[in-house]
């Protein structure tokens, strides 16, 4: 199995590739932003994105030789697909969780990682302990992670939202119909406006990022069936959640 290193700071890109052998797919995985952030439960949550040039690819499990490391997986059993194009571990997605024995860490300080990818193998990361994670209410809602939550006021806009997929190419189209709702990108990480925001787009627990339309594209992803989710989210990325539910829909996009 092959291994390749890559040293990672709290945005430093250095970039690596990885081939697997001759007549295969080939998977090129491009790792950066590998942040450690310390959690309300006195675990570290580690973070990053992932740059998927190649083939589509699966991320199995995760270890690290100085402390217990394993993946929130909240949405896909066998590992997490890994498509074509960008996707994140993130705070309110699937994510590293580290259990670090009785030793203090501080800022600055590096938690070495191994990832292992289905196609790719053994890619070993450093992540950089950063400031503590600002964890919200989403899972006593039911969302994924620990983000933050924004419940709908009296009077103001009540979104709903629907999806559905389509085939495109390679890939998958991903069509939202959202009610009481506007798409805004020039506000977004600004102040709340009731009604407006963006959406977040998950696969299997992976984030896939933000959308500001109605259709969002998909990469390729590995064979099996993949729950896809779409959240309806502030200017300043809250989740809108109406009563006690949050504003969410989600499909299964099934690849043989």
């Amino acid at each position: 199995m092959k291994a390749a290193f890559v040293l990672i700071g709290l945005a430093l890109l250095t970039g690596a590739i990885w081939m697997t052998g001759a007549g295969a797919p080939s998977s090129r995985l491009l790792i950066g932003n590998a942040l450690g952030q310390p959690m309300e439960n006195g675990q570290i949550g580690a973070f990053l994105s992932i740059d998927n040039q190649g083939a589509p690819d699966r991320l199995l499990s995760v270890s690290s030789p100085v402390a217990d490391a394993s993946l929130y997986s909240p949405a896909a059993e066998g590992g997490l697909p890994v498509p074509t194009g960008t996707s994140s571990l993130a705070l309110d997605a699937a994510h590293v969780r580290i259990a670090l024995p009785e030793t203090a860490v501080a800022h600055g300080d590096l938690i070495p990682l191994t990832l292992r990818f289905e196609t790719a193998g053994d890619v070993a990361v450093k992540a950089r302990v950063s400031d503590p994670a600002q964890t919200g209410a989403a899972a006593e809602v039911g969302l994924f992670g620990m983000g933050d939550i924004c419940i709908v006021g009296d009077g103001e806009p009540a979104p709903e939202i629907a999806i559905d997929t389509v085939r495109d190419g390679d890939g998958w189209l991903l069509r939202i119909t959202a009610q009481d709702f506007t798409f805004s990108e020039d506000l977004m990480g600004l102040y709340h406006v009731p009604g407006m925001g963006h959406g977040h787009v998950y696969v299997g627990g992976m984030k896939l990022g933000r959308v500001f339309a109605p259709t969002y594209r998909i990469g390729a992803l590995p064979p099996g069936a993949h729950e896809v989710r779409v959240t309806l989210n502030t200017n300043d990325h809250r989740a809108y959640v109406v009563g006690d539910v949050p504003v969410t829909a989600s499909t299964i996009i099934t690849v043989d």
